[in-house]
């Protein structure tokens, strides 16, 4: 034993391994579940262009979304990955810790002697958890993209103005990679101020003179200072907004003007508490009491890759850190400085434009706002760590307790991504399954979001893409959750205007023009799209009852040829041999009269081991069995559909209503509908 403890005593590893260091941390947080992502929200619009319109028609879909700069970005992305959602989270994975490790080269160009407090920093900053839309990955390309060319262009001034020999080419690239960070994206415009602070340190060491080292610093920041002007004089006298308006106008400089003092204590506000918020407060979200519940296999899973993740921090820290700093000063002003800076300047964009994280209603979309700001609350944390700990054995421990905390939040918060993925691939298998045609103009109705992470308009072009219409002006149908639309039923079944936009898509429809569906796979069902006839249906709430009066299945539509599946690069292959394939095709069949071939598809079901959860998915089969005759089999599935759920019955009896006025007719089917009428005391609900 004496033997192990001194070899791994003797272990040494080399500080070059960091950025490996850095990689399986970025995969232990982001990179697990990266096979069971998709796209959510924001990822949506651009999928709908690119894929429907083609990739070019990115440069109109960006114009409309104010940031007409940013296309040339997204088109090289999608020309280089394509429509696959494990491509697009790969990526923002790499983006991520390509930012990281970039920022970590640079910090040690600034702090030489200072490697395992930056190291502590830099670990932090990479799982940190304010940032909760990683998981929104083509999206979030938009914000990392932006952050790594901001941090290869600080490393490259560094590296200038401290190696003398790549001066000039070092300067021009990192000058360009300024404009290229502002003009594509506006999220860093405040933090490039930090930039004379910067050149002022680095120059401490090459001139003791302050004057001179001012000077100095004034001359070498001109050029990026040049940058930062060109894209204010562009942005805010040569911009061109689209028709729909300026979304990011700098509603907070007019304000100045206006009602300075009122606009100056706003600002004082707002930057105290949304500091706390990135800086304090977001750390709340890694103590999920229901991790430590031990009740599923995934917090199991959790908790081992979090005990991993510690085990590894701590290891590599320990045998890859020197044990003390080289200097005998603390580490204290200057990180601290640059931290607050950063912390405040990160999140100038998003005070300018009016808004700010305290107040924002989503804390995942508002968390966008803060990924600049995260770089300098990382920086103050690792101060507090450094100089509250006197142990460098506990100060490693706190640091890989910190990540491993930040790991397991964000492999939960990939956890409920992958499920809001899974339902909806699942609604578009089963809503095309269903009704492989729409009529257009058709709004498509549900009682609620049903969809987690994502929007009305995201579901929107989610579905309209799933129906791939090509390259449309007009969307035919637009999804309306009908709590946040009018929630007044009688109002809804009258008829009124149903309208949205986004970007340039435009909907105008009626709510008299209606599919509603019913969607709860949680609950074991499939996609159910109400009608008139479900009015009595039990297994939905009272306003889906009263809303199915108005919901119209003439609008779904057959299609010639080859039954239409979704987008295989978007959503992967499509598995037909499940119970829910074959009852929305019944169901579809149903409509259509097609009886044979519903009893054609019960008995495909039945071969391929697949049955119903919910009685109500047997209906269709009920009245297909029954107008073919056999009512032998539907005598059994009746009773059965009874026995599984609870408060069917009004619905079965509807169904023998409708076999005793559609069904061929014959004594068998008269003595069946009655012995089953009464066997569901069919006249306490008629």
């Amino acid at each position: 034993m004496e033997n192990i403890r001194s070899a791994f005593r003797k272990i040494k590893l080399n500080e070059n391994l960091t950025p490996i260091a850095f990689l399986l941390i970025a995969i232990a947080g982001f990179g697990l579940l990266a096979n069971r992502l998709g796209y959510y929200q924001d990822d949506w619009p651009y999928i709908f262009y690119a894929f429907n319109k083609g990739i070019s028609s990115l440069k109109i879909e960006m114009y409309y979304d104010s940031r007409p700069n940013a296309a040339w970005m997204y088109i090289s992305l999608f020309k280089l990955l394509g429509f696959k959602p494990i491509a697009w989270h790969i990526t923002a994975l790499i983006t991520r810790w390509l930012t990281a490790t970039t920022l970590w080269y640079f910090l040690k160009r600034l702090w030489p002697s200072r490697t395992r407090e930056i190291t502590f920093a830099i670990f932090i900053f990479l799982v940190h958890p304010f940032f909760l839309i990683q998981p929104y990955a083509m999206n979030s390309m938009l914000y990392w993209s932006g952050f790594l060319f901001f941090s290869l262009s600080l490393y490259l001034m560094a590296h200038a103005v401290t190696d003398k020999k790549y001066f000039i080419p070092f300067t021009i690239l990192a000058v360009a990679l300024e404009a290229l960070h502002l003009f594509t994206n506006e999220y860093f415009v405040g933090m490039v101020l930090i930039r004379p602070l910067i050149l002022y340190w680095l120059f401490s060491s090459q001139f003791p003179n302050i004057k001179t080292r001012i000077t100095k610093t004034i001359a070498n920041w001109l050029p990026y200072l040049a940058a930062l002007i060109a894209y204010l004089v562009w942005r805010m006298f040569l911009y061109v907004p689209p028709p729909i308006g300026d979304r990011n106008s700098p509603k907070i400089l007019y304000a100045l003007l206006e009602s300075p003092l009122k606009t100056i204590w706003y600002l004082i506000r707002t930057a105290i508490q949304d500091s706390i918020i990135v800086t304090f407060t977001s750390w709340y979200r890694t103590l999920v009491p229901e991790l430590f519940s031990f009740a599923t296999i995934f917090n199991w899973f959790v908790l081992i890759v979090s005990a991993l993740t510690f085990i590894g921090v701590f290891f590599y820290l320990t045998k890859s850190l020197p044990d003390e700093s080289q200097e005998p000063d603390r580490w204290f002003a200057s990180p601290l400085t640059l931290g607050l800076l950063i912390v405040l300047l990160g999140m100038v964009p998003l005070w300018i434009i009016g808004q700010d994280i305290v107040t924002h209603k989503n804390e995942f979309a508002g968390s966008r706002f803060g990924i600049g700001a995260t770089l300098g609350a990382s920086l103050i944390l690792a101060v507090i760590i450094e100089n509250l700990l006197d142990d460098l054995k506990k100060k490693i421990a706190v640091i890989s307790l910190v990540i491993a905390l930040a790991v397991s939040m964000h492999l939960t918060n990939a956890k409920d991504f992958s499920y809001s993925w899974e339902k909806q691939s699942r609604l578009a298998r089963e809503l095309l399954w269903r009704a492989p045609g729409i009529e257009p103009g058709t709004a498509i109705v549900t009682d609620e979001e049903i969809l987690g992470y994502m929007g009305s308009y995201s579901v929107s072009y989610a579905l309209i893409t799933t129906y791939q219409p090509g390259d449309i002006s007009t969307p035919p149908y637009w999804y309306f959750p009908f709590y946040y639309t009018n929630p007044n039923v009688n109002d809804f079944l009258s008829g009124i205007p149903l309208e949205d936009n986004k970007l340039t898509m435009n909907f105008t429809g009626n709510s008299k023009k209606m599919l509603l569906l019913s969607f709860n796979p949680e609950m074991q069902r499939c996609l159910w799209i109400l009608q008139p006839q479900d009015t009595n249906l039990r297994l939905v709430s009272d306003d889906m009852r009263k809303l199915s009066a108005g919901s119209d299945i003439g609008l779904i539509k057959m299609t010639e040829g080859e039954p239409p599946n979704p987008p295989e690069d978007i959503y992967g292959k499509t598995n037909t041999q499940t119970w829910c394939y074959y009852f929305e095709k019944a169901d579809l069949a149903r409509q259509y009269g097609q009886w044979e071939e519903i009893v054609r598809l019960w008995n495909e079901a039945q071969a391929a081991g697949e049955r119903p959860d919910n009685g109500f998915e047997y209906i269709p089969f009920i009245e297909g069995f029954g107008h073919t005759g056999d009512w032998q089999q539907v005598k059994e599935m009746t009773k059965f559909a009874k026995r599984v759920s609870a408060g069917l019955e009004p619905s079965l009896c509807s169904a023998m209503d409708r076999l005793a006025e559609t069904a061929p007719a014959s004594q068998q089917r008269d003595e069946t509908i009655s012995e089953l009428k009464n066997n569901l005391d069919c006249s306490s609900y008629q």
